[in-house]
């Protein structure tokens, strides 16, 4: 039992998709640095102060702590009995893997907790999507409120699309609220093909409903708003440092917007799309050179998505070193 836990613990420890992440990053910004122009991107990228980016990063990594204050009230919710450094490591370790197809790989927490706790593989994977999905309806409505709060009208041209997402959001949500709506969504799982997954699926269900009661949910919604806000300055200090003329409102509707194109498109990180909605809205709203949007686009990812995932692979190699120890120490 124990090797076949560990074999799993492989697969999702697996570099493949890791790699095609870095591949893909590789691809994206190459295009971004060809289209801007080497030497005036380089230019720029040389006069950004060093300390608005460590400022920028300090935000970016309490917006991480926000998120693990939302995985830990979902694993207490859960009724799970996890130290909460444990906990901490598990959720960072987790970050590494967000350069997979939409940071499906951060589910490697539930991996790693079931090894330090009496759960099962569905309380941790149950964390794991209510955390996501909590970020994706936090994201959403920081998207809409830079709209309304915006004194320029071209962003209501958006509207329509956030509000797509938001009602797909909530519907997922009451998929899992009301039985009758998840009845006929499970009917999905009643298939031949499929028909083994249902007592699992539903134990998923159970498990989520848990992390989606009112007072829980709430807590965790704030939590992420805040959170995402923390990376929202981070971007406009950016921006301000470069020399363009941003105002709080539009940097938040920029960013969140971005964020949200690229969780959605479902590519690892949000590579390419969050990148290339990024420099259309900076372009098409401030006016700005292709070299200057580039420049605060790179900065900014490089202060949020791979601060993190650098944080990430640090506490995953603590993890899986205590874990080798504790195997070792029971053979």
């Amino acid at each position: 039992m124990e090797k076949q836990k560990n074999d799993t613990l492989n697969q999702f420890l697996s570099f493949k998709t890791f790699i095609f992440g870095i591949f893909l990053a590789v691809l994206v910004y190459f295009v971004l640095m060809v289209y801007s122009g080497w030497n005036d991107l380089i230019q720029i990228l040389f006069r950004v102060d060093i300390m608005v980016v460590i400022i920028a990063m300090i935000l970016s990594f309490l917006n991480y702590l926000f998120r693990f204050m939302k995985w830990h009230l979902f694993t207490r919710s859960l009724k799970l009995e996890v130290p909460i450094l444990s906990n901490f490591m598990i959720f960072f370790a987790g970050l590494s893997l967000s350069i997979t197809p939409a940071k499906a790989g951060e589910a490697i927490r539930a991996f790693l907790l079931r090894n330090v706790s009496s759960s099962g593989l569905s309380e941790g994977l149950a964390s794991t999507f209510s955390e996501r999905l909590v970020d994706l309806l936090a994201v959403t409505l920081l998207a809409l409120f830079g709209i309304f709060t915006l004194s320029s009208h071209h962003p209501v041209i958006y509207l329509p699309i956030l509000a797509l997402i938001l009602l797909l959001i909530i519907s997922g949500i009451f998929i899992f609220l009301f039985d009758p709506l998840y009845n006929l969504f499970s009917l999905l799982f009643k298939l031949k093909p499929l028909a083994k997954f249902s007592p699992k699926i539903d134990k998923f269900r159970e498990d989520v409903l848990v992390t989606l009661q009112y007072k829980v949910f709430f807590i965790a919604l704030v939590l992420g708003l805040i959170g995402w806000a923390c990376e929202g300055l981070g971007f406009l200090l950016i921006a301000l440092n470069l020399g363009i003329d941003i105002s709080m409102d539009l940097a938040i509707f920029i960013y969140a917007t971005s964020s949200l194109l690229g969780a959605v498109s479902f590519l690892p990180g949000g590579l390419g799309i969050m990148e290339g909605s990024m420099e259309v809205f900076l372009r098409d709203f401030l006016a700005i050179s292709a070299a200057l949007a580039t420049a605060l686009i790179i900065i900014i990812r490089v202060s949020t998505l791979w601060f993190g995932i650098a944080i990430g692979l640090i506490f995953l190699l603590i993890v899986t070193k205590n874990l080798k120890t504790e195997v070792i120490s029971k053979s």
